[in-house]
Formats: structure tokens, sequence, C-alpha cells
């Protein structure tokens, strides 16, 4: 029997080649988009799953006061985890990781000379007991012992491969920040799915004085506490007695109401409020998006396929009537249809998972990931395989097989069968009307998303950033314990002479920086309780010049190697409370053990990306604090004058090695993830939209088949194609338009909620809507219209003559 079934499945499939490739068309799109989306969100949601003791780990975070509302950052002050070890003897182990991402690392050499390696990914400092906490498998060597002395090192086989040509690098030396190390230990490589993408462990206990200096008062992102809770401990009984801790080491003087909180592993990527090692994060609701497409997509498959099956009904009437009349049950038929429909299914999931492993490589170049299809070990892959078969099996073939087989013989064998009575009219106009709820819902959504990415594009951040270089000034300088000679202030002048250069700055980091350096201040004669959170940017005297920062009171401040006075913005005088710019001026201000007079307030400009609202900003001098040297060149000799820069600047720093990049590429690198979204939305709404079309289509069909003869009556009394038309697809505009008012609001809600996490933001306007419910009609009637004139042109006599 089931040979019988495979065989006239076979055999149908093929007489009917057009509507059988539509169906597959429609739903291999759906589940390779499907496919795709299963794959990202299992990657995304996989980070550091592999950890055996992932459900006794935590971080150590701290949360505060700030200007406008709580604060929260990963890092804690490098003491605490001392303390926190005597203070908390539920925890097992207690680690601290001191990350330092984008670091040149230095091969010695015998002959005197080094090679030199720009990481991006950098080094960590770190504890032996980090690899009782975390699995992070030793190849060479040993963990216990790898990090327990100053000056030591472990390196993963990946590094050790490119540095040495060899796995085993024990004791190979390397050196990072004038400092040499020497291998202990080889690790294995770290995986994708980690946010501890760590190459190259220096052993903490060489800079530990030096940073536990800073007390409890310094607080750096990168620097944070993990600790692992001892088996049948609850981690509630740690959160009680933390007010008791914080009033022990902060103080009853706590004015921002500093605390410390526990977060779990499983969250650390799904948590925005933090930020991880691998600077990304994936929250929930994105997760949750990504899963809601995927099921949306292979909805819209199925109802394509429903509708070009019943759409295709009308043609085996006479055959469903023949089988019952020759004894055949409604579930032999129903089996035999449901058959039709998983071998289409079988052959979309086989077509889908080719066209997957072939998208793979342009995707996870676009994305940045190594997403595979792994059949030999991914269960989770083979669950989705199977049960995508399965429900788009039933979903897509249930409905039309019961239509189909729920055939009179009599009225079948006569060709009686009506579209209203035998074919689920209405559910399938409904169906309709939900697929392009959903095709229009990617619609609007996209339109904002792109529209957002596009107001990021063209609002004006405050200050001048087209046309200017930034190069990494590697080392600190303190004149005023040397000979009073500034490498980098010489640099920057021999620079500052060169042909195109029209101005140099030394600075921190230019106005807009994903690094931001923040401290709290208060108005001379006020107490602790009135500190206010700044950020602070180090600048010298050509600063405002060369970035365009207008004052908008009092003056600019000079080219000093110390603070002489202070110049803010706009932000910090309305914090400070004074409604005047000018009445800040003269005013002294303290913080870092110094209390300094205003002399200048410049116009607000943004410092981070614009999801943030301005916060309050000082600059300063502080030479001590320059980290990168800015260019404002003229844009006709920017090769030029990168060309006559390195030189000089490998001149001045011969040990490290010359880079530069553009401000404005640093400043689109804040919205990559939403560029790469939208253009991931796009693509998805696009299929979205090409399958709906196949959906409509196939109702076209369907009314070509109903209507043949109604056409041709038409036309005999004088009807033209345009109206035949017109009267044709006027039934589809309205359920495009049902579609709308469902799918109008629920994307208004959505894409709302969306934009609420950006402090600057777009607003949805009717235009919006108008515009998505413009592009669906025109689609629509495209395709609804291309079937209704080939129904229309057709000669009148075979109209009538149609059976």
């Amino acid at each position: 029997m089931l040979k019988n079934y495979l065989i006239t499945a076979w055999r149908k499939l093929s007489r009917e080649k057009g509507s059988t490739l539509l169906n597959i068309s429609g739903l291999t799109l759906g589940i390779t988009c499907s496919l795709i989306l299963f794959l990202l969100v299992k990657h995304l949601s996989s980070f550091d799953n592999y950890h055996t003791k992932r459900d006794r780990i935590y971080r150590v975070t701290t949360e505060s006061d700030g200007n406008d509302g709580k604060f929260h950052t990963p890092g804690v002050p490098t003491v605490l985890p001392d303390a926190f070890q005597g203070d908390f003897p539920e925890a097992e182990e207690v680690t601290l990781t001191s990350y330092r991402a984008n670091s040149m690392i230095t091969l010695p050499q015998a002959n005197g000379e080094s090679k030199k390696y720009n990481e991006e990914r950098g080094v960590v400092f770190a504890q032996p007991n980090f690899f009782k906490i975390f699995d992070r498998p030793i190849i060479i060597g040993s963990a216990e012992k790898g990090l327990d002395d100053p000056n030591e090192a472990i390196i993963s086989k990946r590094l050790a491969l490119k540095y040495f040509g060899k796995e085993d690098a024990v004791g190979e030396v390397v050196k990072f920040d004038t400092m040499e190390y020497k291998i202990t230990a080889v690790m294995a490589d770290y995986p994708d799915n980690t946010d501890f993408p760590f190459d190259l462990m220096l052993s903490y206990i060489t800079i530990k004085k030096a940073r536990d200096e800073n007390g409890w008062g310094s607080i750096w992102s990168d620097e944070q506490c993990y600790f692992l809770l001892k088996e049948g401990e609850s981690i509630a009984t740690l959160e009680k007695r933390m007010p008791a801790f914080v009033e022990k080491y902060i103080g009853k003087e706590n004015y921002a109401h500093q605390t410390f909180t526990f977060q779990p592993l499983a969250t650390l990527h799904s948590d925005d409020r933090y930020s991880t090692y691998t600077y990304n994060t994936a929250p929930k609701e994105m997760l949750i998006t990504l899963g809601v497409i995927a099921a949306f997509l292979i909805v819209t498959a199925c109802i394509n396929f429903i509708n070009l099956a019943t759409a295709e009904a009308i043609k085996r009437s006479k055959e469903v009537g023949i089988r019952k009349t020759l004894g055949s049950s409604r579930g032999q038929l129903v089996r035999q249809f449901l058959g039709e429909t998983t071998l289409v299914t079988v052959v979309a999931m086989l077509v889908s998972l080719g066209i997957t492993q072939l998208l793979l490589g342009f995707l996870n170049s676009f994305l940045e990931l190594n997403l595979a299809l792994d059949f030999s070990s991914d269960r989770l892959l083979w669950a989705f395989i199977i049960s995508v078969t399965a429900v788009v099996s039933l979903l897509s073939g249930l409905y039309p097989s019961f239509v189909i087989s729920g055939f009179k013989p009599v009225l079948a064998l006569k060709n009686k069968i009506s579209s209203r009575s035998t074919s689920g009219y209405n559910l399938r106009r409904g169906l309709v009307v939900l697929q392009f709820v959903i095709s229009q819902f990617f619609i609007i959504g996209t339109i904002v998303l792109i529209t957002q990415m596009n107001y990021f594009q063209k609002k004006s951040l405050g200050f001048r950033q087209d046309a200017v270089i930034t190069i990494p000034i590697p080392e600190t300088e303190n004149p005023a314990a040397g000979d009073g000679v500034s490498k980098m202030r010489t640099l920057r002048e021999e620079i500052s002479k060169l042909a195109g250069v029209e101005t140099a700055s030394l600075s921190s980091t230019p106005p807009s920086s994903g690094s931001v350096n923040g401290t709290s201040f208060r108005l001379e004669g006020e107490g602790e309780d009135k500190r206010k959170d700044t950020a602070i940017k180090q600048i010298d005297g050509n600063y405002l010049d060369l970035y365009g920062l207008e004052l908008v009171a009092g003056t600019g401040i000079g080219d000093y190697d110390t603070a002489h006075n202070f110049i803010v913005n706009e932000q910090l005088v309305k914090v400070a409370g004074f409604d005047d710019p000018k009445d800040i001026i003269g005013k002294r201000i303290r913080f870092w053990g110094r209390t300094l007079p205003v002399v200048g307030v410049v116009k607000n400009f943004h410092t981070v990306s614009l999801r943030d609202p301005i916060g309050p900003v000082v600059l300063m001098n502080r030479i001590r604090g320059y980290q990168t040297l800015s260019l404002k060149v003229n844009p006709a000799q920017v090769q030029e004058v990168i060309g006559q820069v390195k030189p000089k600047w490998e001149a001045a720093y011969p040990e490290y090695i010359f880079d530069y990049s553009f401000l404005d590429e640093q400043i689109r690198e804040f919205y990559e993830g939403e560029q790469r979204m939208s253009i991931l939305l796009s693509v998805f709404t696009s299929m979205a939209i090409f399958i709906g079309c196949l959906g409509l289509f196939g109702l076209a069909t369907f009314m070509a088949n109903q209507k043949t003869k109604e056409i041709g009556v038409r036309k005999v009394l004088g009807a033209s194609v345009e109206g035949i038309i017109l009267r044709f697809s006027a039934e589809y505009v309205k359920l495009i338009v049902i579609g709308f008012v469902v799918a109008a609001p629920l994307a208004w809600f959505v894409m709302n909620e969306w934009l609420n996490g950006f402090a600057y933001k777009i607003t949805i306007g009717a235009g919006v809507f108008f515009v998505g419910l413009g592009i669906t009609l025109f689609i629509a009637v495209l395709t609804v219209g291309y079937k209704s004139f080939k129904a229309a042109v057709v000669n009148p006599v075979n109209s009538l003559r149609y059976e």
C-alpha cells in the first residue's frame, strides 16, 4: 500500500510540474530562512553552556546611582576578590580577570630584533584558579602551576602555532607592555560560543600590587570577578549578606548607593545592561524575535502550499470521484494526499539543506560567525529537521487532503464542485489575510529599522568627524618625571608641518568613543552627597579646533601637560544646577583630588552611541592620559599624509606597529549590529513577500479555474480585458487591506518598543505605513493581475467550452 501511495504521488507530482515547482519553491524558501535563523539562535543561546559547573558560576557586578537612574558595570575594584573570598566562605573559588583588548605582543629574537603582532583579542591577566572554575583544557603543562609566579603565561594552541610554528611552546618567551613572560603551559583554543576569548593568559600576580593600590574607589569594566558557589549553597544567602559587606568596605558614606550584585553565567550573553569580553550580547528579546520570524516564515510557506493545493483541487475532483466509486475510503485518500505533501516537504528540506550549506559561507563572513550544519553530532539540528518536516507536512497537507478527499463522487464526476461549498473558500481567504499580516509586519518593521539607521548616519553628533584620522599613542608619558621632553608632543609638531595636515591634536579619545573614562564631581563647597557623575576627556590645546567643538561661554584651555582649569559641556552645567552656561564660569569643580575653575562651556556633543543620552563631560589637560593622535587632513591628500606620517610615528615608537583608523568608520561600528540586522530583516522580508505572492498566485489560479466560463460570458457581452482584471483583483485588494489593518498596529507597537532602546530615535509617522501598504498592493496586484490577464485574454470560445 505504501509503495502504491508513493508511486501515485510521484506520478501526480511529475505530471503537475508547474504547481509542484511552486510548492517546492515556497517551502524551500521558508525552510531555508527558518533553518538559518535556527542556527543563529542556537549559536547565540549556547554561549558558555559547555562549562560543566556553569550552574554554580556567577559574576560579581557593580550597581550604583547615576545621573539618570541606575548605573551598571561588570567591573569591580581589584581588591574585591580577596575580601569576597574571606567574607563569603560559600564561594568555593573566587578569581579575577583583567582584560586588555587590542594588544601588541612582541617575540624577542636572538639577533636582537623582535617580531610584533597586533592581537585584536589581546591578553588577559588571570589567576591559576580560573581553570578550577571554567573548562579550558590544558594540552601541555599544568593549569594549577601555570600562572602561580610573576611573569608566567599560558598560550593557546592556535597562538603557539602562529608565533612559534609548533604546538609545544613551553619555555618560549613573549613580551607585553615592556615585560617578558615565560610560557609554562599550552591550552586548547577557545570555542566560538564563549565570552572568554583568551588566547594568551598572563599571571595576574605580576601586576596585582600595582592594581590593588587603586583600592575600592577605582572600577574598570574589563576587570571582572567570578566565583564558584559550593554545592548545596544558595546564592540568596550571599545576597542577603551583601549590604553588610558593602558597608564594611565602602563605608556608611556611600553617596552613590554602590553595591555588588551576582549575575549567573547563563545570563552573561543575554543581559545587555553589562558588557562581556567579546563586547557583544544577544538579549533574550532579540532571540525571541528571531525565533518568531522563523516560525512566521514556516507558517507563510505552509499557507502558500495550502492555497496552491486547494487551487489545484478542482482538477482532481474527477480522480477523487472515480477512486471513491471504485471503493477507496476517505482515510485512504487522506493518506495518499498527505503522502504527496510529505514527499514535497522532504524534497524541499533536502534542497534547503543544500542551499543553507552554500549560504553559510557568505553568512558567516557577513556576521563574523562560524555557523555550520553538523550532521554527525548536532542532535538539535536533527530534531529541527525531523520536527519541521513532520510539522510542515501536517500543516500543509491535512487541510487540502481533507478538502479533496471530501468531494462527493456524484458531484465530482459531473464536475459540479463549487469553490464556496467544497474548497474552504472563507478559510483560504483568511489564510491569505494572515499571510499578508506577516508580510506587511515585516515590511513596516524593515522600513522603520532602515529609517532609524539612516537617522544615525545623518544626525549631527556635535563635532567634526569627516577626514579625521586617529592614530594610537602606545606609551604613556610624564615629562615632569624625566628630562621634560615629550616624545608625543614632538611627534605632533612634526606631523602638523606636513602638507595636507590641517590640525593635529593629542587626547585620551575622540569626542565619541567606545572607551569612556568617568568619575564623580562636586562643586567647591558642596558636600559628598552632592556628587554627580561625569565623563572625562583629556585633551590638548588643539582639540576644540580640530573637532569643531563650539564654545557657548568662556574660553578654551591652553596646551599644558597638567590641568590648570576645566572646560565642561552644557549637560554638566544643567546637572550642576545652573540654567545659564555663563553662570558656571569661574566656579571651581573638584574631582581626582584637585579643585580647578571652569573657564569655558562647549555645546553638547555625543560621547557614546545614540542609544544613550548626552551626559556631562569635563575636558582637561593631562598628558599622562593622552592615548590618541588625531589629524584633520585634506580629503584629497589622505593617502599621501598617511604615507608621510607612518615613518615619523615608527621612528618615535620603533617597538610598536603603526596603525590608524578613520573616525567616521569608528562611529559607524557603534551600529554595526543594527546594520547587519536591517540587512538580514530585509532579506527575510523579501522572502516572506515572495512566498506570499506564491500564495496569491495560488488563489488567482483557483479563481481562473473556477471562473473560466464566467470570464468567457463577460467577454462575449462586451467586457474589456482591463475591466475583467480590475474586477478579479478587487477581492484581493480587500484581503490585503484587512491584513494591513491587523499588521499596522502590531508593527507600530513592536517597533516602538525597539526604538525605546535608543535615546535618539525617529518618530513612526503615517508615511511608514502608507509606504508599507503601497509596496504590498503593488506587488500583489502585479501577481494577481498577471494571472487575471492570462485568463482574460483567452479566446471566449475556448472559455465557454471549458469543463
